[in-house]
């Protein structure tokens, strides 16, 4: 009896083992959940990386960092710009994308040249970037705040600062121009004790396109959803949970064609953003007692 216990217990421990493996194995490796957003900050001045050069250290010039399945590369995608066709620092090309240029932009990301960069660890604290041989570099040009690329045999590639932010280990509130917090349904006082009101920001890739997607910091399984012109905090596997966006103030809907708006009763809607929307951004909350 005894022995057949033990059998038991052995057979149950493999099958509970077995079953983990199969859980992790089931895992979408084209979703992104949680990545630590942050800042490449030129150390002679302090200047971050943004999708048009060197500029101020903003949420603007927040990157995340995401492998494809199958690619030793990395896509630098913006933290927050709603458009699809912007999401991801590229290096340009020309004659129908058959020539690479040195020119640095924004652009898909499922592009070749969004899903192949390097992103070097030169030191503890210092990165370089690079793609296909070609490392970016500062006022390689006229303009003291452009970014291009150089032939890395050159050996000018710029040591960027690698500054990640608390994002990834508090959370955000997304807060209205009133101090309200926005839950997933709508703005309400805030109360940074409940774990209803933080975010947290995933990526994930269909059909090589980048789809933001904003997910209870304390639920994983519930996002911000679009229904119609509703919105409301409910199943991530929604479709409505996708395309979202928060920049210059808007949070946005299906690449910055709808924003929310906040009526009367302080509930949310989606309107046209030309229209309407409630001004809203990021607040990380503080770790200080």
């Amino acid at each position: 009896m005894i022995a057949y216990v033990a059998v038991l217990l052995i057979v149950l421990l493999n099958h509970d083992l077995v079953a983990g493996d199969a859980t992790k194995k089931k895992a979408d490796p084209n979703d992104h959940n949680g990545n630590t957003p942050f800042f490449l900050q030129d150390p002679q001045d302090g200047m971050c990386l943004g999708p048009d050069g060197f500029t101020l250290c903003n949420e603007l010039a927040l990157w995340i960092l995401t492998k494809r399945q199958g690619k030793k590369t990395y896509s630098l995608v913006s933290l927050m710009n709603p458009n699809q066709n912007q999401m991801c620092l590229e290096r340009k090309s020309s004659l129908l994308g058959l020539i690479g240029t040195d020119r640095v932009g924004m652009g898909p990301c499922s592009t070749s040249s969004a899903k192949s960069w390097l992103f070097e660890f030169i030191d503890s604290k210092h990165v370089k970037l690079s793609t296909n041989n070609q490392c970016l570099v500062r006022h390689a040009k006229k303009y003291k705040n452009s970014a291009s690329f150089q032939s890395c045999k050159k050996g000018v590639a710029i040591p960027l600062l690698y500054h990640p932010t608390a994002v990834h280990e508090l959370g955000f509130f997304i807060k209205s121009a009133d101090g309200g917090c926005f839950d997933g349904n709508k703005y309400k006082d805030c109360d940074i004790g409940t774990g209803k009101l933080l975010w947290g920001v995933g990526i994930k890739y269909v059909w090589g396109s980048a789809n933001r997607y904003f997910f209870n910091y304390y639920d994983r399984s519930q996002c911000i959803v679009a229904k119609g012109n509703k919105v409301e905090k409910g199943d991530c596997r929604h479709p409505g949970a996708l395309k979202w966006g928060l920049i210059d103030g808007k949070l946005s809907y299906n690449n910055g064609k709808k924003c929310v708006s906040r009526l009367a009763d302080d509930s949310a809607v989606l309107t046209k953003c030309t229209s309407s929307y409630e001004y809203s951004y990021m607040d990380v909350p503080s770790t200080q007692a």
